[in-house]
């Protein structure tokens, strides 16, 4: 379960609280989504403070690239169906993206990343043949300031 009070890590033999859907276990504190798109399925409980009107998605994550290659990927974000986010990422980057508090269900959110540009390593010639779009490190909800 999600609130304005915790964000979500992905720790290498630890299970998060939180559904994967076309992602790897997490790795060395991430996990990377394992096709051109992938979904993280949660709860969330929470109430703003008085005054507040919006929240804060906020995710810390890069994607996979190949120098003079693959230099970046497009993602697209979806919370519940509806597009909160569309970035062209090049490097580890934290992403904060306004949302009203009313989107937030207290179960069954649908997190959903669209990478079209997903690709394998081994197509550059390193040893990995998973494709690998997005390398996701944190999520977290918090009111927006």
């Amino acid at each position: 379960m999600l609130t304005y009070d915790n964000s979500i890590q992905f720790a290498k033999g630890e299970t998060v609280p939180i559904s994967l859907r076309n992602f790897f276990p997490p790795e060395d504190g991430f996990i990377w989504s394992t096709a051109s798109w992938s979904e993280i399925t949660f709860g969330f409980s929470g109430t703003l403070a008085r005054g507040k009107k919006y929240a804060d998605l906020i995710l810390d994550f890069d994607v996979f690239k190949v120098a003079s290659h693959v230099e970046g990927q497009n993602t697209l974000i979806y919370l519940n169906g509806l597009r909160v986010g569309s970035h062209f990422l090049t490097r580890r980057t934290t992403v904060v993206i306004p949302i009203e508090p009313a989107a937030l269900k207290p179960a069954e959110n649908v997190l959903t990343f669209d990478t079209p540009n997903a690709r394998k390593p081994s197509e550059f010639g390193i040893p990995d043949d998973r494709q690998l779009g997005i390398q996701l490190f944190s999520m977290q909800i918090r009111p927006a300031g």
